[in-house]
């Protein structure tokens, strides 16, 4: 998770394009040379391509029960910017009254997590997601994933859904070269990595050496 221009799409750059599925909500460009050419569209007549835009949960989960069953040599997929889902389902559903269109935007949240989980034990899925500050039970300001209304803060605690929650960032060197990194762990945040996944609390803004360190870890 992430500010934007903060490195969340930009740390896609070296992962190994045969083997990663991105799944582009806004289908904007990606910010690094080559992704044109290595991340083709997905088309579902002939099930090839690593690159779906769409906006509708259905379609990834269906994408996603595809690639499980069909593709075995996808072992990570990545949903680039996944708080864009519960946007375009709001404005989908915006003249629903009361709680009715939060609870399709919950409930959409929840079964993509819950589709993620019935995937090969093989397959990674990375989301990312935009942040906001937020206020902890004892009323202390944290940075926190961005997520739609109040009734999905109160009612979804949407980082308990996963183990591995990381913080992207970025510093000006003494040189004015701005360094991306990645937080494993932070104060006043909801970022959370397992016990000794991570040495270093900042690592490169580098999905490949995530991806490696939670194969590793779980070995």
């Amino acid at each position: 998770m992430g500010e934007s221009s903060s490195g969340k799409s930009r740390s896609i750059k070296n992962l190994p394009p045969k083997h990663t599925f991105i799944v582009n909500v806004v289908g904007k460009d990606l910010p690094f040379r080559g992704s044109e050419a290595n991340y083709p569209l997905f088309d579902k007549n002939t099930g090839e391509g690593n690159m779906l835009t769409t906006k509708s949960t259905s379609t990834i989960i269906k994408t996603l029960q595809y690639i499980n069953e069909h593709r075995p040599e996808i072992k990570i997929v990545v949903v680039d910017d996944n708080q864009y889902i519960s946007l375009f389902t709001y404005r989908k559903y915006i003249d629903e009254k009361d709680w009715q269109k939060y609870n399709i935007i919950a409930a959409n949240m929840l079964d993509l997590v819950e589709a993620c989980k019935a995937l090969r034990s093989d397959i990674q899925v990375y989301f990312l997601q935009h942040i906001e500050s937020g206020e902890t039970v004892m009323g202390d300001q944290q940075v926190q994933a961005k997520t739609m209304g109040k009734f999905i803060k109160e009612k979804v605690t949407y980082e308990g859904l996963f183990t591995v929650v990381l913080l992207c960032d970025k510093e000006e060197a003494e040189d004015g070269t701005i360094n991306h990194f990645f937080w494993t762990r932070k104060a006043k945040s909801t970022v959370k990595t397992p016990e000794e996944m991570f040495a270093d609390q900042k690592i490169p803004n580098d999905l490949r050496i995530v991806a490696k360190a939670i194969h590793d870890y779980y070995l």
